[in-house]
């Protein structure tokens, strides 16, 4: 190997190494010198002017401890984030909740048990009218805590956040009358149930039996389809019988909740009917009758095909007040009152509870009014007949719901 070579060649390589550094560093300089020419060629110093104050005026103005600008603005963004949080909560707490029963859901909700309630005392329940603002809507009650109910008997109720019953018992012309209001907040709250589920069912349950086994809040008797063959019949939006509908008046609930009639001989087969329901978004008919208030206006009837209704009998009517807003009603003669109205006595009672719409539904020893599955009226011979469907009113407030109880406040 030839070591001069090694050498000399050693020697050029650090030479270029140290060349290239230089020129590096020189370049860097170079570059530095130029870059501030252009700072001070682009931009012109600024002066800043301070005002001197004099000493003794310093002295006094000073404060004792000032914070850092940095720390005061963070302060200041502290409490605007946190006056906006605190904004943005409150309001969230005031937006109305909207509970609704799914289409599909076997049953509806089992109602909170802590959230029925009794009194013997009508005039202790104003806190439960308060409460109950937040599903009236600025509605008016037909219920009032002055109200002079049938001696000895109690009003029953029901609130959550989406719906509020009460029913009680008066005395109207010598009658004894039981009224339970009902307001609910969604449409699919309003629901009819018919023996086992299926149209044509021969299984007959009492309407307290069946008001239970789909958790109804509030519930009434039906028109008894499958113990007389008049009528338009609708379930789930499905015509199934047109029958006599030359004879008798047809109510019909749609899928927002609110009630249509058809008079007798309006609607005479079963594709006109069909017409009508999808028309009109029916999703379910009762098929009694007669009616007995049309948009406000009591209607009047020299005779009916069922009912009897020129006689005094025990009678039943579903109404509604106004947007899901409803009155079941019963008219049975209990304790000293051994008598029952006759259908013009009846709708003239009606009418005075300013309803909308109001249909007679099978009296007799039919008719029957439940809450929490119990029964609210008296019935013809003291016991309740079964029959083969009910109108009823659940909660749409889900099982595991932790929403407050509607308890009466104490003192």
């Amino acid at each position: 190997m030839d070591t001069n070579n090694t050498n000399e060649s050693t020697k050029r390589s650090g030479f270029a190494v140290v060349l290239i550094i230089s020129v590096s560093v020189i370049g860097i300089l170079l570059t530095g010198v130029l870059f501030s020419g252009l700072l001070s060629t682009f931009f012109e110093p600024i002066e800043i002017q301070v005002q001197e104050k004099p000493a003794e005026t310093i002295a006094d103005t000073m404060p004792v401890a000032t914070a850092p600008v940095e720390y005061a603005l963070m302060d200041n963004y502290d409490t605007f984030i946190s006056g906006t949080m605190n904004d943005a909560y409150a309001g969230a707490k005031s937006v109305k909740k909207l509970f609704w029963i799914d289409e599909e859901a076997e049953l509806p909700p089992v109602a909170n048990a802590a959230n029925y309630g009794e009194t013997t005392d009508p005039t202790s329940l104003q806190w439960l009218i308060d409460e109950a603002q937040q599903i009236l809507d600025g509605q008016e009650l037909t219920f009032s805590t002055d109200v002079a109910i049938y001696p000895g008997s109690k009003v029953t109720y029901y609130l959550d956040e989406s719906i509020f019953a009460v029913t009680w018992k008066a005395v109207y012309y010598d009658f004894v009358y039981t009224m339970c209001e009902v307001k609910v907040a969604h449409p699919s709250q309003v629901r009819r149930y018919i023996a086992e589920g299926t149209y044509g069912s021969d299984y007959l349950y009492t309407p307290t039996t069946m008001a239970s086994s789909v958790n109804a809040v509030a519930a009434m008797s039906g028109d008894y389809y499958r113990g007389r063959n008049y009528g338009i019949v609708v379930y789930d939006g499905t015509v199934h019988q047109v029958s006599y509908g030359n004879q008798v008046d047809t109510c019909y609930v749609d899928y927002d909740g609110d009630f249509h009639f058809t008079y007798r001989g309006e609607i005479l087969d079963k594709e006109a009917a069909q017409k009508y329901v999808d028309d009109n978004h029916i999703s379910f008919s009762l098929a009694f009758g007669p009616i007995l208030v049309d948009n406000g206006v009591r209607c009047e009837h020299d005779s009916y095909a069922l009912g009897e209704v020129n006689d005094g009998y025990p009678r039943a009517a579903i109404c509604q007040k106004d947007k899901l807003h409803y009155i079941l009603v019963t008219a049975n003669w209990e304790g000293p009152y051994y008598k029952s109205p006759n259908i013009h006595t009846f709708a003239s009672v009606i009418e005075t509870f300013q309803v909308q719409k109001a249909y007679t539904l099978d009296g007799g020893q039919t008719g029957a009014i439940a809450m929490d599955g119990k029964l609210m009226n008296p019935t013809l011979r003291g016991e309740q007949r079964r029959i083969s469907d009910i109108v009823y009113f659940a909660t749409a407030v889900p099982n595991w719901s932790s929403e407050t109880e509607a308890t009466e406040p104490t003192a």
